[in-house]
């Protein structure tokens, strides 16, 4: 299925999920060419820049760089096509960054650009058992796929937040052991969430593993992934959604060329 086309839609309403996750619900714009069941998928957001009065959409042509929206990459958290509203989840850190500082201040009827969604990001949930981790970054999506995990479902969450307060109450089956792990520094290079992950036994069986956040963690969890458990190619999900040091820009020029 073709992405839908690129589309303005405006703030409903916003609210604080934990201190450091505030939800937007946009809509307003006819949201029945939007697929369903792609909770997970990412998209872009077009972020209109201060003073602009209209948000650009692509192609952009020969628009000036300068009045083109500031494009930042998110994952979709829930769309209710009854309502028609589409929730989006936002990390807030200091410093905020384009879209956070948006999150914090967007009020009923703001306006936003929204362009995608891309393909979902599930697990094989016909897998023996199951391995997630992530930073606040990936919890949008992780929580997109423990709520469709089967009843029975076995194995962990690792789950990195800033402060205790950031847990949330997702519906983890019982076979699920969750970690919270706090790192209330994340802009600073740490092996907070790849002990984490060492930490947890290996159980029997082929397992579906989907790790997302900070691009040193996941390339490290990656590693130790298939150097010394053999992941199933086919059953692990891996990508690095930010990196330390890097704006988003810089940071998806460098993912293209890992894939070239």
């Amino acid at each position: 299925m073709a992405r839908p086309a690129p589309r303005i839609l405006h703030v409903i309403r916003s609210h604080d999920i934990t201190p450091h996750m505030r939800r937007v619900v946009l809509g307003g714009e006819d949201l029945s060419n939007f697929p369903e069941d792609h909770e997970s998928a990412n998209f872009k957001l077009l972020i209109p820049r201060p003073g602009q009065a209209r948000i650009a959409l692509p192609p952009y042509g020969d628009t000036p760089e300068h009045d083109r929206p500031i494009v930042r990459t998110y994952t979709l958290r829930h769309f209710d096509k009854a309502r028609g509203e589409i929730s989006v989840d936002f990390m807030l850190h200091e410093p905020h960054g384009p879209a956070s500082e948006w999150a914090v201040n967007a009020r009923p009827g703001d306006r936003i650009g929204f362009a995608g969604p891309g393909a979902p990001k599930f697990v094989d949930f016909e897998a023996d058992w199951f391995l997630f981790a992530g930073d606040m970054s990936a919890l949008p999506a992780i929580s997109a796929n423990i709520e469709r995990l089967p009843a029975h479902a076995r194995g962990y969450a690792v789950l990195e937040i800033l402060d205790p307060a950031d847990q949330q109450d997702l519906p983890f089956p019982e076979g699920i052991k969750v970690s919270w792990c706090v790192n209330r520094s994340p802009q600073i290079a740490s092996l907070t969430l790849v002990n984490a992950v060492l930490a947890q036994p290996w159980l029997a069986g082929s397992p579906a593993v989907w790790v997302a956040g900070e691009s040193g963690s996941v390339r490290a969890v990656r590693r130790y992934l298939n150097e010394e458990h053999q992941v199933e190619r086919g059953r692990l999900y891996a990508s690095g959604y930010w990196q330390i040091g890097l704006t988003e820009d810089r940071h998806q020029m460098e993912k293209r060329k890992e894939k070239s």
